[in-house]
C-alpha cells in the first residue's frame, strides 16, 4: 500500500512538473563526440523533503546518484534496442530514500550512445514536497557543474578508461572542485519527440558472474574463454600494476593508476563475449591479473513506483 500512495504522488508531481523542463538541456562547453561527462549539483535545504522525484531525459546513456548512491539497480539506463540511436528518452525516479535533512547532491554520468556529436545531452528536473506542503521544482541549468569523466568512447565505439587516483568521490558533497566548470545550457528550437518510459519500460541489468573455464598464456597475451558465452563485459582485478601501465582487455582500453589493487571494464558498453584475450604494454606482468569475472546484462520488464 505504502508504494502505491507513493507511486501516485509520484505520477500527480511528474504531471505537474514534466512539461516545466523537457526542452532545457545541459552539455559541456565543448561537446566532442566521445567524452563521457560527470554532472552534479548540490542543493541546500532547510529539512528533508518528503516527497522527491527526478525526472531525467537523455540521448545517451547515464547513471543518476543522489549522495553518492546510485538510484537504480540496472544499468545501461536507458534501455535502447539499437546502439545509434539517440532519441531523447526520459524517465522517472523517486529519489526519498536517499535525501538528507540538509543539502543532497544530484549527479549525472553521460555517454553518447555512439561516437557522434550531441550538445543534448541531459535534461533534469529535481522536484518534491516538503514537511510543510510547499511544492518545489528545480531544473538542471548552467549553474551545474560538469567536466570529462575518466572513461570515454573510442572512436570505433570500444572504451577507453584512465583508471582514476582522486576522482572516486565525484558524485557526493566531499568532491575535489578542482577541473570542474559550469555546463552549457543548450537553446534547442528543434522539435523532437521524447519516449516517456515512467515507471514500466524494458531495462537491463546483471544477472550472472561468470568464471572463466581456462586460460592460455602465450609469450604477450592470455586468453581467457567463457562457457557459456554472454553478453555483457569482462572485469578484471589487477594487483601491484605500474601507474600510467597500458592493457587492452578485448578492446577496453585501460591506464593503470597504480594503486596496490585496481578494478578494469566497460562502463556503457557491452559485447557478445565467448572469449578475451588481455595484453598489455612493456610493464605489463600476467601475474598481476588477480581475478577475472563475465559479467553477464539481460533485458527484463521493469515494473515499480520507486525506481
Amino acid at each position: 500500500m505504502r508504494e502505491i500512495m507513493i507511486g501516485l504522488l509520484s505520477m500527480i508531481s511528474y504531471n505537474i512538473s514534466a512539461q516545466s523542463f523537457m526542452t532545457q538541456w545541459i552539455s559541456l562547453p565543448e561537446v566532442d563526440s566521445t567524452s563521457q561527462v560527470w554532472f552534479r549539483q548540490t542543493i541546500v535545504d532547510s529539512q528533508r523533503p518528503t516527497l522527491a522525484n527526478i525526472i531525467i531525459t537523455t540521448t545517451g546513456q547515464i547513471e543518476l546518484y543522489v549522495n553518492g548512491y546510485n538510484v537504480s539497480t540496472d544499468t545501461r539506463l536507458p534501455y535502447r534496442v539499437y546502439s545509434d540511436n539517440d532519441k531523447p528518452i526520459c524517465m522517472s525516479f523517486n529519489v526519498t530514500r536517499f535525501l538528507r535533512p540538509d543539502s543532497n547532491t544530484i549527479a549525472v554520468w553521460y555517454s553518447p550512445t555512439y561516437p557522434h556529436i550531441q550538445p543534448r545531452q541531459i535534461s533534469l528536473n529535481y522536484n518534491g514536497v516538503m514537511p510543510d506542503g510547499e511544492k518545489f521544482s528545480y531544473n538542471a541549468d548552467e549553474e551545474w557543474l560538469c567536466r570529462k569523466a575518466n572513461i570515454s568512447l573510442t572512436a570505433d565505439g570500444e572504451e577507453e578508461f584512465f583508471s582514476p587516483s582522486n576522482d572516486a568521490v565525484w558524485n557526493s558533497s566531499e568532491y575535489e572542485p578542482a577541473c570542474w566548470i559550469g555546463a552549457k545550457l543548450q537553446n534547442d528550437d528543434t522539435t523532437s519527440s521524447i519516449t516517456d518510459y515512467a515507471s514500466f519500460y524494458n531495462s537491463r541489468r546483471v544477472t550472472k558472474i561468470i568464471r572463466p573455464e581456462c586460460h592460455k598464456i602465450s609469450r604477450d597475451s592470455i586468453e581467457y574463454r567463457f562457457n557459456p558465452a554472454f553478453q555483457g563485459y569482462v572485469r578484471i582485478t589487477l594487483r601491484e600494476a605500474k601507474k600510467g601501465e597500458k592493457l587492452d582487455i578485448g578492446g577496453l582500453k585501460y591506464t593503470c593508476n597504480g594503486d596496490i589493487d585496481e578494478q578494469a571494464y566497460r562502463k556503457f558498453t557491452d559485447k557478445y563475449c565467448d572469449y578475451v584475450i588481455i595484453c598489455g604494454d612493456r610493464k605489463f606482468r600476467k601475474s598481476q591479473i588477480q581475478n577475472v569475472e563475465g559479467v553477464e546484462i539481460s533485458t527484463y520488464f521493469h515494473s515499480n513506483w520507486l525506481y
